[in-house]
């Protein structure tokens, strides 16, 4: 149970369809202005058959992520609700993509993920595993930052507060496209095309 909520976590940033993406020559002086503001994919349908519904809001140097997961087609029956918290937000250099739009490297630091579980039967299954050693509540917000949660199928460990992600975006009018985070290593060099943010 415990794998199947990371797998959904990091399918939620994953489902990438690659695009070839250049670096620009030249450092960018964009602030987080280019982003700001409130961000939702609407209502779609994952390859789990689990409906899905996403919402970014940029607020300065601060990011809050929400995906709301449902069990039906059309996003009515809740399941779990992700809340990502981030800090320190910094748009880096500009990337142009072959399709001619243009995007951004940035970085941000983990601040929480909470996770607040809508079902009594995924309750039980957490509650009877101690899934990252706290007690669940049936709609409880509640904060696995930097916990290892187990399970019969294995585990995870939830990245700690202060980590940071490096990430791309691309912007095509008020549609804004992202990539996978990395804790280490390079920035991304594509975006997902498969989630689009609108800009409310």
């Amino acid at each position: 149970m415990k794998k199947l909520i990371y797998v959904l976590m990091i399918s939620l940033l994953s489902l990438t369809i690659f695009s070839c993406a250049k670096k620009s020559d030249t450092s960018s002086t964009t602030t987080t202005t280019q982003v700001e503001g409130t961000w939702s994919a609407a209502c779609y349908v994952n390859t789990d058959n689990r409906s899905y519904k996403n919402t970014i809001t940029v607020s300065g140097t601060d990011v809050i992520a929400k995906y709301e997961v449902h069990s039906d087609s059309s996003c009515n029956t809740d399941i779990w609700n992700w809340e990502d918290t981030y800090s320190s937000l910094s748009i880096g250099d500009e990337v142009s993509f072959s399709s001619g739009a243009t995007g951004h490297e940035f970085t941000l630091n983990v601040v929480s993920f909470t996770l607040a579980v809508q079902t009594t039967a995924i309750i039980s299954d957490l509650n009877t595993t101690s899934s990252c050693g706290v007690y669940w509540e049936l709609g409880k917000a509640t904060d696995i930052t930097g916990k290892t949660c187990s399970s019969n199928t294995g585990s995870t460990t939830y990245d700690v507060a202060n980590t940071t992600y490096l990430g791309l975006y691309k912007l095509v009018g008020n549609n804004l496209f992202l990539s996978v985070f990395n804790s280490t290593g390079t920035y991304p060099t594509s975006v997902s095309n498969t989630i689009t943010y609108v800009k409310q």
